[in-house]
């Protein structure tokens, strides 16, 4: 796995804190960083490692409404922290669920760019959540909004259910995460 380097002024947009701030965590080691010439680099599972020990959900709070916001639905609470860390320091707001039931009340006061769910959990699967979000933004009037389906399973036919329904992302874990991080990128409209 590659662990890309940021410059201060991108982690300092990303955290929406100052630079100094930054420059002061890393000079504490709080965040730790590198010099490349004079500039300052740094990791990013350093910049994870940061967020996962500093509650990140109190960062992200403020983060600008530009910011793509992510519906992540896993019953498994390390799937979901594993995920919500690996995608904020690629510049994404994680709403981070843990059941279908938990997806549709956020839904109901929220706009989300993506939906990325697993298929098989207590209560509603992800198949059911999907339509179920479908007809939440139906009814309010809201532009579909993209899927995708990551599963630890291999069912042919929640995978044909999902092809019925057009959702054409499904992931299988574990994953590559630059598979991952690719597919995000391809539903949001970011090609690079």
């Amino acid at each position: 796995m590659d662990d890309k380097l940021f410059t201060i002024d991108e982690v300092s947009a990303y955290l929406n804190i100052p630079k100094s701030t930054i420059y002061k965590l890393s000079q504490t080691s709080k965040i730790p960083s590198i010099k490349i010439g004079k500039q300052l680099r740094f990791r990013e599972s350093s910049i994870d490692n940061w967020l996962s020990h500093n509650e990140s959900g109190s960062i992200n709070k403020d983060k600008p409404a530009t910011k793509k916001h992510i519906l992540l639905i896993d019953d498994d609470q390390l799937v979901l922290k594993t995920l919500a860390n690996f995608l904020r320091p690629h510049g994404y707001n994680v709403e981070p669920v843990e059941s279908g039931e938990e997806a549709l009340k956020k839904a109901s006061t929220s706009h989300f760019n993506l939906i990325i769910t697993d298929i098989r959990m207590p209560g509603i699967d992800g198949i059911e959540t999907i339509k179920r979000l479908r007809e939440l933004n139906q009814k309010q009037n809201k532009l579909m909004t993209p899927e995708i389906i990551i599963t630890g399973y291999a069912d042919t036919e929640k995978e044909k259910e999902a092809e019925r329904l057009g959702i054409k992302d499904y992931i299988y874990k574990p994953f590559m995460t630059n598979e991952f991080i690719s597919k995000v990128e391809k539903r949001l409209g970011h090609l690079n």
